[in-house]
């Protein structure tokens, strides 16, 4: 190789990694944005060319840490972005499970708008939802649709995590939109088993009434 094609290879290099690193700088810079909830700058880093499907360090995308920060402004400053609303972070999550295990009903309603699946394989955001008791989220997402006896890849199903946490209400709703009782995951555990486990007596009562019908 003679001396200018190396030094034009080294040039481009530079060049290139030089790029990266205003990049990096960039998305750091959109992502701290985010946290700070500046809409203004959100925009003109979007302006500039920065992907609203990127990923930040912790393998979230700008849509999922607007979700993290329940801002529905920012969530739909995304969309509207063209933000990818299938795309899965590290953990296998999608912004609609995220949003469904926070409770950010609306935020839910406009991904789904957007494509996101609330039925597949594995955790789902049904089961997220129900997780951490939030009745509002559950309701709307069996109104889409969502499969009331989905199991995550453990055999646990929704009514199971809302027995877990002990939420009557959430309970409640999906026995009367047909939760089995008889389903076990991978430990042979019912959602009963768990009410009795846990000494949730209430939820044991309600299960012993829904399970002779």
């Amino acid at each position: 190789m003679n001396i200018q094609s190396f030094s034009q290879k080294l040039l481009l290099i530079l060049g290139l990694c030089f790029s990266f690193n205003i990049y990096a700088g960039d998305n750091d810079q959109l992502f701290r944005a985010i946290e700070n909830n500046n809409r203004s700058a959100v925009t003109k880093y979007l302006e500039q060319g920065i992907s609203p499907n990127t990923f930040n360090r912790h393998g979230y995308t700008p849509l999922m840490m607007a979700i993290r920060n329940e801002s529905l402004p920012m969530a739909k400053l995304f969309l509207e972005a063209g933000a990818d609303a299938k795309i899965r972070n590290k953990y296998d999550e999608t912004a609609i499970m995220l949003a469904s295990y926070h409770g950010q009903t609306e935020i839910v309603k406009q991904l789904y708008v957007h494509g996101a699946a609330i039925d597949h394989a594995g955790w789902n955001p049904l089961l997220y939802a129900a997780t951490n008791g939030h009745h509002e989220t559950v309701a709307l997402l069996l109104s889409m649709g969502a499969d009331v006896n989905a199991t995550a890849d453990n055999g646990t199903t929704a009514i199971m995590m809302a027995v877990r946490g002990h939420y009557p209400e959430t309970v409640q709703l999906l026995l009367d939109q047909g939760a089995k009782l008889d389903a076990q995951n991978d430990m042979g555990d019912t959602a009963l088993d768990w009410a009795l486990k846990r000494n949730h007596q209430a939820l044991v009562k309600l299960l012993k009434k829904y399970s002779k019908h």
